[in-house]
């Protein structure tokens, strides 16, 4: 799994992830994104575009960001997730905790 910061400044933050966010990949994600999460009061975007599959571990990952930037007066939007994960969102409500943008 590789996650790319294309951006962090104080307007916005952009996340790109790439391969499979997993357990065994929830450590590495969560150490990369500290920095976004820390400063979370800004519109931040997850492409979601490479994305082959996340686990329960890395939506939890994701309710962590959500939580931290609606806390700090920011919010979270999903980009080009694939019809599967939508599907996976869904099932579990996440659907309705982000904003999907397809």
């Amino acid at each position: 799994m590789e996650t790319i910061i294309k951006e962090n400044c104080q307007e916005k933050a952009i996340i790109t992830l790439k391969g499979d966010l997993d357990t065994a990949a929830v450590k590495d994600f969560m150490s990369t994104i500290q920095p976004v999460i820390n400063d979370a009061g800004k519109p931040i975007t997850v492409d979601f575009t490479e994305l082959n599959y996340i686990s329960s571990a890395g939506m939890r990952v994701l309710l962590v960001l959500n939580k931290n930037a609606a806390e700090k007066g920011g919010s979270v939007a999903i980009v080009g997730m694939s019809e599967n994960i939508l599907q996976i969102f869904q099932m579990v409500g996440f659907d309705k905790m982000f904003n999907i943008v397809r």
